[in-house]
């Protein structure tokens, strides 16, 4: 009995297997779309009028730029300003020892109120040397009169000789007096003449002094930016060694090299295109306002300095580029936008008949005004992707 029902089960479970190996499995349905094409823009090459100019590199300088020493030799007390430190003209930059200058002021005066209280004490004694004039003038006159009187009674015999003698001798006594009282006022007048040109070197000394103290303080002399530290505090100053340079931020040229054959193309007050990497690819106007009258004898270039609108980022030393209009001329031209760069390779992307994108270098000339020339790699009538390269593959379908 038992071994008829573990035979009964055995049959179910090998029935139960074969039944389960007899069902089909009912593939998943999956729904495949195809892909959209891109939307991007797409234009197509076509041969128009460009303008042929001439590039000339250069170097922005400032229109002004102000070297700053000392007037005095001594020690850089105070030296606050630093490179890149905007001033304005007036400002003290530096200040340097001068306390001898102030002794020497301080003497000067001294000298002065000295020189001041003589010529007060000399003024007292010309008076009274005037007055003695006086009084002696006033002796001889009365002297001339005694004289007079007894030279008549000595000449009618009425006075003795000794008599006659002893007015003489007063006369004479007299005379050589005033002339002693008027020597003595032409003394004291010189003395005063000295006295006189002593007060005017005090006051000359003063002057200087005061001027020689002003030294201690270097105030700039312009307004700008601080360009150049070439001290620092606790150096000695030494007359026409300069301490800093300062440059006029307000007006910066850019000095462009021009090689000699296109001299021809150069003329005072007329625009020129420039672009300034560092401010952007933009390009501006630039006036022409100074051009080299003599060429670099090694480079056959002369100097052509460009006037370029106030922009609070110009600075010193920024790379440029001029740009002189030469002529009109036919070419090709596309956005520079449509341009991509692999490495050191310039190309675009070229929109086959299938819709499909194929990249495809191109040799580039020159860029204006967001336009870039096409010297080889495209030819009139190709259709090529104008903007949003980067989005673009190899086989990227667009249309």
């Amino acid at each position: 009995m038992k071994k008829q029902l573990i035979l009964i089960l055995l049959a179910s479970v090998m029935l139960f297997s074969l039944a389960g190996c007899g069902k089909k499995e009912v593939p998943t349905e999956v729904s495949t779309q195809l892909a959209e094409p891109l939307n991007v823009p797409v234009s197509k090459v076509t041969l128009g009028a460009m303008e042929d100019f001439y590039e000339a590199t250069g170097t922005v300088q400032a229109k002004r730029t102000t070297q700053v020493s000392a007037n005095m030799l001594g020690r850089i007390v105070s030296f606050p300003a630093a490179e890149g430190d905007t001033v304005a003209r007036g400002q003290t930059l530096v200040e340097i020892d001068n306390r001898e200058s102030q002794t020497q002021l301080q003497k000067a005066n001294a000298g002065l109120k000295e020189a001041q209280a003589a010529l007060l004490e000399i003024d007292k004694s010309v008076i009274a040397a005037n007055a003695g004039v006086k009084t002696a003038e006033a002796g001889k006159t009365l002297a001339e009169q005694t004289f007079a009187r007894y030279k008549e009674l000595f000449e009618r015999k009425s006075a003795s000789g000794q008599e006659f003698d002893e007015a003489q001798a007063k006369l004479k006594a007299a005379v050589s007096e005033l002339d002693g009282a008027k020597a003595n006022v032409q003394t004291i007048i010189s003395k005063k003449q000295q006295v006189n040109a002593r007060i005017e070197q005090a006051k000359a000394d003063i002057a200087n002094s005061k001027v020689t103290e002003g030294y201690g303080k270097i105030i700039s002399p312009v307004s700008g930016i601080i360009v150049k530290k070439l001290a620092e505090q606790g150096a000695i100053a030494t007359p026409g060694i300069p301490l800093l340079s300062i440059e006029d931020n307000s007006q910066y040229r850019l000095e462009a090299a021009v090689e000699e054959s296109h001299s021809k193309l150069m003329q005072i007050g007329k625009r020129v295109n420039v672009r300034i990497d560092a401010l952007g690819q933009n390009e501006f106007f630039g006036i022409i306002a100074e051009i080299q009258p003599a060429a670099d004898s090694a480079s056959r270039s002369l100097t052509v300095k460009i006037e370029l609108p106030a922009n609070p980022l110009l600075k010193s030393g920024l790379y440029g580029l001029a740009r002189f209009p030469i002529a009109q001329k036919e070419g090709i031209s596309i956005p520079q936008t449509a341009i991509v760069q692999r490495g050191q390779l310039s190309g675009v992307f070229i929109v086959g008949a299938d819709g499909a994108a194929q990249f495809r270098i191109v040799t580039t000339g020159k860029t204006a005004d967001g336009f870039v020339e096409i010297l080889t790699g495209l030819s009139v009538g190709d259709e090529f992707i104008s903007a949003d390269a980067s989005r673009v593959k190899d086989g990227t379908k667009v249309r």
